[in-house]
């Protein structure tokens, strides 16, 4: 069995870059219908981390593929990212964990300027409370949370639209570049 696991969507791929040690299955933009139709499988794993949702629209029904998801999921611990937005994503996650007895982490407070995507410091912070219940040490801060910035982020082809800005992973978000986060220094 390994340790860890984190299915899911764009917010899966950033938790996964701050959780190295994770196995990552996992695709930005996705939905819960194309997620059960091309990357579904039977998961087991220790520790699971389950972000999907956010992308669906109002034609995909959401609760059934997250419920049907979740049953093909066994673990000691799943933790489901309940997304900033979506109140019928927010609505089913809830329900499907409480069915299952998983936990719920609230990704709202932690998300930017697109209410959906957390900065650095944020997927640091959800990789922090997933790892809780997974083994592995709490990064010392969020500056040492991802790999460094001559690693590429690559994840699927970005077709540029007019008007339309696209987050591009942990070190871009709607097009701006995302600062490092420098270690916190304690005061004396």
């Amino acid at each position: 069995m390994i340790p860890c696991l984190i299915l899911g969507d764009s917010l899966a791929v950033g938790v996964g870059h701050a959780r190295p040690e994770c196995v990552v299955v996992a695709e930005v933009g996705i939905n819960s219908a194309r997620y059960l139709q091309t990357l579904h499988g039977a998961r087991h794993a220790r520790t699971v981390v389950i972000s999907l949702g956010v992308n669906d629209s109002l034609d995909i029904e959401t609760e059934q593929n997250l419920r049907r998801l979740r049953h093909g999921v066994s673990a000691a611990a799943v933790y489901w990212l309940l997304p900033g937005v979506h109140p019928v994503a927010r609505d089913a996650v809830r329900d499907i964990a409480k069915e299952f007895g998983d936990k719920v982490i609230d990704v709202a407070p932690l998300t930017g300027a697109d209410h959906v995507h957390p900065d650095r410091t944020g997927y640091a912070k959800l990789a922090s409370l997933t790892r809780r219940g997974g083994g592995g040490s709490v990064p010392t801060s969020a500056y040492n949370a991802f790999p460094p910035r001559n690693i590429a982020y690559n994840d699927f082809a970005v077709r540029e639209v007019p008007g339309v800005k696209i987050w591009r992973g942990p070190y871009e978000l709607n097009g701006l570049p995302v600062p490092p986060t420098p270690p916190k220094v304690p005061p004396r």
